[in-house]
């Protein structure tokens, strides 16, 4: 693992997009653990990093795609983690509601994601444990969700973030609704102007400082 800042880290060995680890007193919760071809290795990693940070009780998902979910499972039955995932997210790995694109629902026949069991839904902002907070940031995906401890934030795939702390819309033929990407993208950059937020942690780009030219 590699240290972002304070009790928040990146995981080096998981596959797919970007994985995150956070520790707060009586918490240790991964961020997008990554593809199912990659559960060997980020469960070493976990193993490995259980002396410093503890156990991981905790398995925070941004969003319901492959690249970030598709380990979650395993991972849970492994662990024994409480798994979140946002609720409208989770309706489509029920298969209640069907991917809202042609793009995604061909993306989830190829790579099928199983639904964590037991799973707690998110639907708006909360708190989930001591000063990690969760809010919704749809467009990517319906129930994409972004995490904060302190000042560092994972975005999944809500936004694209350059070096220098930058947002930007993410690829607008993986999103499921591109004006809400764009409405999501304008709610973050407010969120980033009103301060408290130093670091900045996508799913597909290096973690990156706010504010940095």
């Amino acid at each position: 693992m590699r240290t972002i800042s304070g009790s928040c880290y990146q995981l080096q060995r998981s596959r797919g997009a970007n994985g995150y680890l956070v520790r707060t007193p009586s918490h240790t919760a991964v961020i997008d653990p990554g593809m199912a071809n990659g559960y060997d290795a980020v469960l070493g990693e976990l193993r490995d990093a259980a002396p410093i940070v503890g156990e991981v009780t905790d398995i925070l998902l941004t969003h319901y795609d492959p690249d970030h979910a598709q380990v979650a499972l395993r991972l849970q039955h492994e662990l024994g983690a409480r798994v979140w995932l946002g609720a409208a997210d989770a309706a489509i790995l029920r298969r209640v509601v069907p991917p809202p694109t042609r793009v995604r629902r061909l993306l989830l026949r190829v790579a099928p994601v199983d639904l964590p069991d037991p799973l707690t839904e998110l639907d708006g902002e909360r708190e989930l444990f001591e000063g990690l907070t969760a809010f919704p940031l749809p467009g990517h995906t319906p129930g994409q969700m972004a995490f904060q401890l302190d000042d560092v934030l994972f975005s999944g795939d809500a936004v694209r973030v350059e070096r220098n702390g930058r947002i930007k819309r993410f690829f607008s033929a993986l999103n499921s609704d591109n004006p809400q990407a764009a409405r999501t993208t304008a709610e973050l950059q407010r969120r980033i102007d009103a301060g408290g937020i130093s670091w900045i942690c996508p799913g597909h780009n290096p973690p990156a400082r706010v504010g940095v030219s």
